[in-house]
């Protein structure tokens, strides 16, 4: 399979299973983040679900007797159960964005964000929409709609506004434009053809079977050159009042070294090191 294929059948995949797997992480989330452990405790987003199991697993096979409990949801929740009260020991971040806004608010060490991944942005099309072939095509009188994640608290959509802004778009497809709260429900509007492109991230991995990418109908129609925008940068840090701050080191550590990077891989995320 051509490495075009494969990208078009992860963004498939992601189309297809998106909202049923954050249906699946937040009725998993739930009863977890209620129980109590004397194990660290890590919030990650649903949308990461297979790389991080994958690579939170090996951390316990590499740390005998370490317990390691990860609450799944969307990033966006996760951050507003900190505000809440929640206090987990590690939090990640499908970008810089959330993760900035846990450290302005006090949340967060800022001495422990971490780089652990980077993922790739891209334009993507219902197929019923023709003659759309790059992301300067969006200002075509034919393209009436375009879905993105709200730059305001998503980092899939801060991103994508700094792509189209650099590229001297954002004013132009400012009446385009729908904003949406969650991630997975803009890419659901493209996958669905309720609008005619999006922006999202080439993969947001899931943790599913790729023969369910066949029944979405949508393609890429361009990976955004990665110097438009700021590098995405997919984040890990510890929360500054957790107790289980040794533990919670050696898993970001892991998460950096070569065995973590190969195990977020698996799932396409992109090594720290491309960010550099």
């Amino acid at each position: 399979m051509s490495r075009g294929a494969q990208a078009l059948v992860v963004v498939l995949l992601l189309a297809v299973v998106a909202m049923g797997g954050l249906l699946v992480a937040r009725q998993r989330s739930a009863p977890e983040a209620a129980a109590p452990t004397s194990g660290l405790v890590v919030y990650a987003p649903c949308g990461m679900s297979s790389p991080i199991a994958v690579a939170t697993q090996r951390f316990r096979e590499a740390n005998p007797g370490a317990q390691v409990q990860v609450v799944f949801d969307n990033a966006i929740v996760l951050v507003r159960k900190i505000r809440k009260g929640d206090r987990p020991d590690v939090i990640m971040s499908p970008g810089e964005l959330e993760m900035r806004h846990l450290v302005e608010e006090g949340f967060v060490d800022a001495a422990t964000v971490t780089d652990f991944g980077t993922l790739d942005l891209v334009v993507i099309a219902p197929t019923k929409t023709k003659g759309l072939d790059s992301i300067q095509g969006l200002t075509s009188p034919s393209i009436k709609t375009i879905s993105l994640a709200d730059p305001k608290y998503n980092s899939i959509g801060y991103y994508g506004a700094e792509a189209l802004k650099s590229m001297g778009l954002w004013e132009s497809l400012q009446a385009k434009l729908l904003l949406r709260e969650y991630p997975l429900e803009a890419v659901t509007l493209a996958t669905n053809g309720q609008v005619d492109a999006g922006i999202t991230y080439l993969t947001c991995p899931l943790d599913t079977a790729p023969e369910k990418a066949d029944g979405s109908d949508v393609r890429i129609v361009e990976t955004i050159p990665r110097d438009a925008y700021p590098p995405v940068r997919l984040q890990v840090a510890m929360l500054k009042d957790t107790a289980k701050g040794e533990l919670g080191r050696k898993y970001i550590e892991f998460l950096i070294s070569e065995a973590g990077q190969q195990a977020v891989a698996t799932s396409g995320i992109l090594p720290a090191k491309v960010i550099e």
